[in-house]
């Protein structure tokens, strides 16, 4: 998947205004300012939430996969 530069832009100044992350530097490389950002301890929590949401959905994905008849086979054992 490919961002635009503006896209990108509007997702980081989300990010900054809903607390997530913060600008943790600027510097100038070859004429351009460059902006480093960190999480903050509340994106953090939320970045673990919403990791254990997505393993918690791939989780049950693959158990109803696997509790699916398989036509040639029967179904597969758990």
């Amino acid at each position: 998947m490919q961002l635009k530069i503006g896209s990108l832009y509007g997702a980081l100044a989300r990010l900054v205004g809903d607390g997530l992350v913060e600008l943790d530097r600027e510097e100038a490389w070859q004429g351009r300012l460059r902006r480093y950002y960190r999480l903050t301890e509340r994106g953090r929590d939320v970045l673990t939430a919403e990791a254990q949401r997505l393993a918690a959905n791939a989780q049950l994905a693959s158990t109803r996969l696997r509790s699916q008849r398989n036509p040639i086979t029967g179904p597969t054992p758990s």
